[in-house]
């Protein structure tokens, strides 16, 4: 085994991972505590907040070249999902080294450290999986549902523009609430007060419930075949072995 494969097998071992989740976990919790404490105008604890960001600037900037350096095949694994997840998790903290000041819009993207989680997360990769199978189907949903939002927006914009100028009196102005409409989520903030708007709205969110479950049917098969398949390998494996 040559330096590069020990290398790899520490990078991918139990040890190596479990610091890496600790660190993700860790730099969430501390993120939640600044934040808690970005309305002061002097912080006493200021100083051990950069200091973990230094920390967390320097381990995840470790590990994201060690995983470059591994990969036989670098470019695809730098555009790769993990690969840009794990770039930008680190700059952020670049936030704290002088001269980066100008990077503060990109504070927030240090939430961004918990989608490196999933790489340790088993399941995600039969979810991605499962996504790119019904891709198509899911593109086909998307342009569908943009439809139904432009034509629902439409529709209460006709029954409720004259009694409620001011939510309704645009096509833009009434994509809000059928964005709200259809997903049934709800909010309350715009309301049809007409007959006809009322009962649009409730031909809408027919509408909407069938249009959540879609995708959450196509998922749910894929997954369950995957599974199937994954337990008929699994059955198998003992007779080939014989």
């Amino acid at each position: 085994m040559d330096k590069k494969e020990k290398l790899r097998a520490l990078v991918e071992g139990r040890v190596f991972t479990g610091i890496i989740q600790f660190l993700i976990l860790f730099s969430a919790i501390v993120y939640l505590f600044e934040s808690d404490r970005r309305h002061l105008e002097v912080d006493p604890y200021r100083t051990y907040f950069i200091v973990l960001e230094v920390m967390f600037l320097a381990l995840f900037s470790i590990e994201y070249l060690l995983r470059v350096y591994i990969e036989p095949r670098k470019q695809d694994f730098i555009f790769s999902f993990y690969g840009i997840v794990d770039l930008i998790a680190i700059l952020p903290s670049l936030l704290v080294v002088p001269g980066f000041r100008v990077l503060r819009i990109l504070r927030f993207l240090r939430v961004f450290r918990l989608f490196k989680a999933t790489r340790f997360i088993l399941a995600v990769d039969q979810l991605g999986a499962a996504l790119r199978q019904i891709h198509r189907e899911l593109f086909a949903l998307l342009i569908l549902s943009l439809m139904l939002v432009y034509l629902s927006a439409c529709g209460i914009h006709y029954f409720e523009r004259d009694v409620q100028p001011e939510k309704f009196g645009s096509i833009l102005d009434s994509m809000w609430w059928a964005v709200v409409t259809l997903t049934t989520v709800g909010y309350g903030d715009a309301f049809p007060i007409t007959p006809g708007g009322k009962f649009f709205t409730a031909f809408v969110t027919l509408v909407g419930v069938g249009l959540i479950a879609i995708p959450s049917g196509l998922l749910a098969s894929v997954l369950t075949q995957a599974r199937v398949e994954d337990d008929q390998r699994e059955a198998d494996a003992p007779e080939d072995n014989k």
